[in-house]
């Protein structure tokens, strides 16, 4: 679930935790835990870190960090020497498919480390760097970033507009959301969300990346042509989600648009390169809940639930 706290934590681009993030856990008790750090070769363009995360979240269980431009961490839970090894050679076996369709060199350089209790923040980082590192270049290192980080928070716009579907994105969608639900109780007025889910984004990605990216913008682009001036489409965060806000419409209303986009998407996908479909969840206000963070939550089990009844259908979301 959303936030703006937790979007400006995330990078803009991947969606993986970014500087703040990962320092705000090593600043926390560190619990018993590995460390896969993924050293990727420099100058990659913001498509393949994109697809690279995706496929990090994909194969391995753990919280995904990005530190710097040219590397992923994954917080994961603790395992035995033989799962360290096999997870290592899994994601290495995954790099060796994928460097045509990732534009990829070289594989990247992918350690796993084991993090004891209460470790101390300096000796994570140590394990973090190159052996031949030392530390002043470590900090040189991570003060660059740091105010590269800076500069990326201070550009709000790389935070307004999701790079792929050219849509407002996540933190621009929660803040709309809060104050199209404050309106809409103070006016004695409906607003409902649609979280809209597709069925077939692996499809696509195993064409192509591009392809992939293609069909995020084909989306968007149906599902906006069928929506009134007044809502609001936004892309939720990563993968093929997109959230509607719908201002002045109840639950009857929201479900006769949700069928409206659902037939959309399956006629004009046949003349894309693979039909598909969207799955869609709907919460509305007053009548489910009465503020941001429990529409969203109503609204995402209502996906969830039309994805595990077999997707391609639409679930009306049930109050808190």
């Amino acid at each position: 679930m959303a936030n703006p706290n937790v979007i400006l934590r995330r990078d803009p681009n991947t969606g993986a935790g970014n500087l703040l993030a990962f320092a705000e856990w090593l600043a926390q008790p560190t619990l018993p835990c590995h460390l896969i750090d993924v050293q990727l070769p420099p100058a990659l363009p913001p498509t393949t870190l994109r697809w690279l995360a995706l496929l990090l979240r994909e194969e391995l269980a753990g919280t995904l960090y990005q530190p710097g431009n040219t590397q992923f961490v994954i917080v994961a839970p603790v395992s035995n020497h033989t799962t360290q090894t096999m997870q290592i050679e899994r994601l290495r076996a995954l790099f060796q498919r994928q460097m045509q369709r990732l534009y990829l060199d070289t594989i990247p350089v992918i350690r796993c480390h084991s993090i004891p209790i209460n470790s101390d923040p300096a000796t994570i980082l140590q394990y973090l760097t190159p052996d031949n590192a030392d530390p002043g270049a470590l900090l040189n290192r991570l003060i660059t970033q740091l105010a590269a980080l800076g500069t990326t928070i201070n550009n709000q716009q790389q935070f307004e507009v999701d790079p792929v579907s050219g849509l407002p994105n996540s933190l621009v969608a929660h803040s709309r959301l809060d104050d199209l639900i404050r309106i809409a109780l103070e006016q004695n007025q409906p607003c409902s969300i649609l979280l809209i889910n597709g069925d077939h984004l692996r499809r696509y990605n195993e064409l192509s990346y591009a392809a992939g990216d293609q069909l995020i913008r084909d989306l968007a682009a149906t599902l906006r042509e069928q929506l009134r001036p007044s809502d609001i489409l936004a892309r939720w965060e990563t993968g093929d989600q997109f959230l509607a806000i719908l201002p002045h419409t109840g639950v009857s209303g929201a479900a006769a648009l949700a069928e409206r986009l659902r037939q959309r998407i399956i006629e004009r996908s046949q003349l894309w390169p693979f039909p598909v479909t969207v799955s869609i969840g709907i919460a509305s206000v007053p009548q489910h809940a009465r503020d941001t963070d429990t529409s969203l939550r109503i609204v995402t089990e209502a996906v969830l639930q039309a994805k595990a009844a077999g997707k391609n259908r639409i679930v009306v979301g049930h109050s808190a």
